[in-house]
């Protein structure tokens, strides 16, 4: 099967899912019912809301520059531009195309740093630094959480947990020794050509251009605790829009609601995640009993509170960066 009859399949699959999902949460809702839901909120609470949804990004490029700092200290602009960009074409391209867009974007405003070392540490940002502190704020809300949550789910995240650290300590041991590590994977390609091992040990090589920050304790500590900062404050935002719609939820309940919408998001979807984000919301509010119809329009005032100012911040740098879209998605395309 050809490259581009993958992307075929995968694009449709992904807008499957996404109607599938929005057709499972509002066929039984009447939509004179849903617009009233949508009426009763006091949306002034979007303020804040906004305010750490814009914050995140910030955050996210402050981050962005401790793990690229080893191989150049980029200006904070072109950091938050790539980022906004990113974060943008993941809500209105497909594919997931956003990471690519991302790396190569801060490529074209910066040439000393190469794309895939730029991947590499967009990688070890989103697959493993998010994903620990995700799972550590969900650890400890399981922890503490006054629910109902089975056991074998609980059993099941510390598990997570406990593999996302180990995965965490393989990217350090790549980052400190990427030669070893690259002979070590070539081994298990023993039935390939040696042309074939050269490439990957190269590949190896790049990538782990791209986590040397991971040599620097201070660097390392530093991306950690920003790490924890930037879902703390993720979590909080969700927080502001329980208050406009009035719901009696505690802070916990927003920071449940941030893990599941956030592994909701990885199920192959639309751009802008729509369906999945919106069920993953519906589900999370059924577990503390918020009525049906209120919980579907909150879930719509979520999602747009968020996909809104990423989408036009993303928009807004791409043409301050003077970059094209279109050419970033089809550089995006051909390095999938």
């Amino acid at each position: 099967m050809t490259g581009r009859w993958r992307r075929v399949i995968f694009l449709l699959i992904g807008f499957t899912v996404s109607v599938v999902s929005l057709w499972q949460i509002f066929r039984d809702t009447p939509a004179d019912e849903l617009w009233q839901a949508l009426e009763k909120p006091n949306y002034w609470w979007l303020v804040p809301n906004i305010f750490f949804v814009v914050l995140a990004m910030y955050q996210r490029a402050y981050r962005w520059r401790f793990m690229i700092a080893p191989i150049k200290m980029v200006s904070f602009s072109r950091l938050l531009a790539a980022t906004c960009i990113g974060f943008m074409a993941n809500n209105i391209l497909p594919l997931r195309l956003g990471e690519y867009v991302r790396a190569y974007s801060l490529s074209r405003q910066d040439g000393d740093v190469s794309k895939s070392s730029s991947l590499a540490t967009i990688f070890v940002e989103r697959m493993v630094f998010d994903l620990v502190a995700l799972l550590l704020i969900f650890g400890v809300v399981l922890f503490i959480s006054p629910l109902h949550f089975d056991e074998q789910l609980r059993v099941g995240t510390y598990a997570a947990v406990l593999a996302a650290l180990l995965g965490l300590i393989f990217i350090v041991i790549l980052a400190l020794k990427p030669s070893q590590s690259g002979e070590v994977l070539t081994r298990y390609l023993f039935f390939a050509p040696e042309s074939v091992k050269e490439k990957v040990r190269g590949i190896v090589l790049r990538f782990s251009r791209g986590l040397d920050f991971m040599k620097d304790g201070k660097k390392l500590l530093s991306v950690s605790v920003q790490t924890i900062i930037l879902w703390l404050f993720m979590g909080l935002s969700n927080y502001f829009v329980f208050l406009s719609f009035g719901f009696d939820l505690t802070l916990e309940a927003s920071y449940v609601l941030l893990v599941v919408v956030s592994i909701m998001i990885l199920i192959p979807s639309s751009p802008g995640f729509f369906g999945v984000y919106h069920l993953g919301t519906v589900l999370t509010m059924s577990l503390y009993q918020v009525a049906d119809v209120d919980a579907r329009a909150f879930s719509i005032v979520l999602h747009l509170a968020q996909y809104i100012p990423i989408t036009l911040m993303g928009f807004y740098f791409l043409r301050r960066a003077h970059l094209s879209l279109k050419s970033l998605e089809k550089e995006a395309v051909g390095g999938m």
